[in-house]
């Protein structure tokens, strides 16, 4: 399990939604900080719609709290 930072929880211009996907994405990634997860797989385990999922991993990604890259 890679580390949490406590500098993002801590972030008050983050939602819970984006904290709640930054601690999943965490929960799986490497050493590295790498995950490799599936949306859907994602959405159905946080219980979120296609759009509220998007709408709070865009405010991750426009932070470069987290990096997308598709395989």
């Amino acid at each position: 399990m890679y580390q949490i930072d406590q500098n993002i929880m801590c972030n008050r211009n983050l939602t819970p939604e984006a904290k709640a996907i930054y601690a999943y994405l965490c929960s799986f990634a490497d050493i590295n900080g790498s995950c490799y997860l599936e949306v859907d797989m994602m959405r159905k385990d946080m219980c979120m719609s296609k759009d509220r999922f998007y709408k709070h991993m865009r405010i991750l990604i426009d932070d470069r709290i987290v990096r997308r890259e598709q395989e």
